[in-house]
């Protein structure tokens, strides 16, 4: 079974060891994100979720504020080099409070 490395990930991310997905570029700059709000997101946020066998690679959940607001970043991690997959702001319609997601 495939695991997470949550601290290499981190590392990797700090280390600028890491690839902007297209889909996150574009949400990034919808959102008005930049690459130190992702990276003090990874490197100081809570891991809502850990997909272990998510493919092509381990992806997680990260939460941190960012200008008072709850950011999340999602990234995958094929053990080296990180991926952003996407970027989102809190949504109440979608969380019931910043580290739990609504069933759908």
């Amino acid at each position: 079974m495939a695991s997470l490395d949550i601290a290499a990930l981190r590392k990797a991310i700090l280390e600028d060891r890491y690839f902007l997905r297209l889909h996150a570029k574009v949400r990034m700059g919808q959102r008005k994100v930049s690459d130190d709000d992702v990276k003090h997101v990874v490197a100081t946020g809570d891991v809502i979720e850990q997909h272990p066998r998510a493919q092509p690679f381990p992806k997680a959940l990260f939460m941190a504020r960012v200008r008072a607001e709850p950011l999340y970043v999602c990234c995958g991690f094929d053990g080296s080099e990180g991926y952003i997959i996407t970027v989102h702001w809190y949504d109440p319609n979608k969380w019931i409070d910043p580290w739990t997601r609504r069933k759908s």
